[in-house]
């Protein structure tokens, strides 16, 4: 079973877009594969029946609508969790709830719970308060912006996009301290989850000392683009439990338009169209397909 975790794990070290990822996985990666700690979690929380708070959503300018890396991802993970017992509530700024609805729609779920929060009102008070009104047993972040050492968040380049984030690190130091699971996945540096590895970042990243997060958490899940880090803990749950919960590749495509439909734009780009990180829609079938033949899945017509 080991090897499974490893291998999948493994794979997230793949960066078509030359971003460094290699030099953060290494440093994420302790003994056990971040995949397996990450997914042997949460199915306990999941098999419990408890609530799982999940944030994502990435503003990316000139319009500073969410990027197409994190919101598929989330809600495929979400659906795992939702079919092993979990509470599913989604937190992000309102700009991501369009195409969150989107995406559960695609996976055909009954529209996600989202709690909406605001760049100009959210404080440590609305943390709290979420963690009092839900009791969550984990709370994930998938590509979701992280405070730097001088309190701003940054884009990849350096850009100061604090103006459109609502602040989401006081919800994972607060569990943290409440001793409530927090795991994250990230691809770049400067989301929340990398403060693990802030060294690192400020080393091997471009504008690094700028942009690194500081915000840790239990697990970090590095890989080549986020989505594909959330795919991987889906593949990791799935690899446990001995049932199929990946998506299809041709569910990879609908899940991209639709987002991009309802409001989000390629990270790289800036451009509605269904692409991640520059990466074509084509790139992301491929890498879904990889998975599910890892995990033994029978091919298709479609996916060969």
């Amino acid at each position: 079973m080991t090897t499974m975790f490893a291998a999948l794990d493994d794979f997230l070290r793949f960066d078509p877009g030359e971003r460094g990822v290699g030099a953060l996985h290494a440093a994420a990666n302790p003994n056990t594969p971040p995949v397996e700690a990450a997914a042997q979690t949460l199915r306990e929380v999941a098999t419990d029946g408890d609530a799982v708070l999940l944030t994502t959503g990435f503003p990316i300018p000139p319009d500073w609508q969410p990027e197409t890396d994190g919101p598929p991802g989330t809600v495929v993970l979400a659906r795992a969790l939702q079919e092993l017992g979990a509470k599913l509530v989604i937190v992000a700024e309102p700009r991501v709830e369009a195409p969150i609805d989107a995406a559960a729609e695609v996976c055909e779920l009954a529209t996600l719970p989202f709690e909406s929060v605001s760049p100009d009102v959210t404080t440590t008070a609305t943390s709290e308060a979420l963690l009092d009104r839900y009791e969550p047993g984990a709370v994930i972040a998938i590509e979701r912006p992280g405070r730097t050492a001088d309190h701003t968040y940054r884009s990849m380049t350096g850009t100061d996009i604090t103006a459109h984030v609502a602040p989401m690190d006081p919800l994972f130091a607060l569990a943290c301290d409440r001793e409530i699971p927090t795991i994250a996945v990230g691809d770049g540096g400067n989301e929340i989850g990398m403060g693990g590895i802030r060294s690192v970042v400020e080393a091997e990243i471009k504008h690094g000392e700028q942009i690194a997060a500081t915000t840790a958490v239990d697990h970090l899940v590095v890989a080549g683009v986020s989505n594909w880090g959330a795919y991987g803990i889906v593949a990791a749950l799935e690899h446990l439990i001995g049932q199929a919960r990946l998506h299809h590749p041709s569910t990879e495509r609908e899940l991209l338009a639709a987002c991009c439909a309802a409001g989000c734009v390629d990270g790289r780009t800036g451009v509605a169209e269904p692409w991640v990180d520059g990466l074509s829609t084509a790139m992301h079938e491929y890498v879904v397909g990889l998975f599910r033949e890892l995990l033994g899945h029978e091919r298709t017509e479609t996916e060969s």
